[in-house]
This record gives structure tokens, sequence and C-alpha cells, in this order.
């Protein structure tokens, strides 16, 4: 029987062999994944919000009205969605607002300050704030390819 160690055949070759199967794999992988960054969800499409004003300064009192359209990134209407406004660096003290689209039309009026008015958000300053964001969100109708997976545009509210 031959002794083992003594046998250097299989050795020689292996570590150069070895760093080119890599190199060469992951030359292939990135290549394969660069692709695959180009294509988008297939069959979705992204929906946003436009608001007809960025920047809002309710005066104490009263309220500062806003309309927010639904569309889609090509510019196309958006019936029938919901809409989620939120506290970003503002906080709200009525809580999250829900608004949503009618079935005929494609936007949503928001009020923004102190008064009596549907779908508005009061507005509650911390001590020293004089100015925040309200964040949107959008829920699509369902049963279709609309998604909200991207950043809406954010509403500037300041003390007025």
């Amino acid at each position: 029987m031959r002794d083992l160690r003594a046998d250097e055949r299989a050795i020689e070759g292996l570590p150069v062999r070895l760093v080119v199967a890599v190199t060469v794999g992951t030359v292939a992988l990135g290549i394969m994944l660069g692709t695959l960054t180009d294509f988008d969800g297939f069959g979705t499409t992204e929906v946003t919000v436009e608001a007809s004003e960025e920047l809002l300064v309710p005066e104490d009192g009263s309220y500062e009205v806003v309309t927010l359209a639904v569309v889609t990134e090509d510019g196309q209407p958006v019936e029938d969605a919901q809409l989620l406004v939120t506290g970003g660096s503002l906080p709200v003290a009525n809580g999250p607002v829900a608004l949503r689209t009618g079935p005929d039309s494609h936007e949503a009026t928001l009020a923004v300050g102190s008064g009596n008015a549907d779908g508005q958000v009061e507005p509650a300053f911390r001590d020293g704030q004089s100015r925040g964001t309200l964040e949107i969100e959008v829920v699509p109708p369902s049963g279709t390819d609309l998604r909200d997976e991207r950043d809406n545009p954010e509403l500037v509210v300041v003390a007025g």
C-alpha cells in the first residue's frame, strides 16, 4: 500500500482552478444581478400624490385647504383610492386622518389647521416648533396592479 502523505499529484493545480472558478462565478453573478435591477415589478404601476399646495400656513383658529390628487407615475388619474395622512416631523392631534377619492374623481380635499371641517388634520406643534411635515400614504384600489412603494411628497406646515 502506498503512503498518501508522499503523494503530491493532486495538489499542484487545485488552488489555481479554485481561484478561476470563484472569479468566474462572481463575475457571472454580478452580471445577472445588474440585469435584474433594470426591471421594475412586472405588471405593477406606481401611484403618487400631487398636492395643490405643498406649503401650508394656517392662521390660528382657521384652516387651509389643499387638494390631493392620486395619479400614476404616467400622470393617469386613479379613482377610488384611499389616502392616509399622518404626522411626519409634525405630530397630528386628531390622529391619522383617512381620506378617499370618489369613484368618479381622483381628488380628495384635506383641511389643515384648527376649526371644524371634514377631512381635517389638526397639527400639534411641539414647544418651540414652528414648522413640520405631514406624510401621505396611498392605498390603491383593491384588485388592481397599482402599488405605492415609493415615498410621496410631504406637506410642509408652518405655524401661522
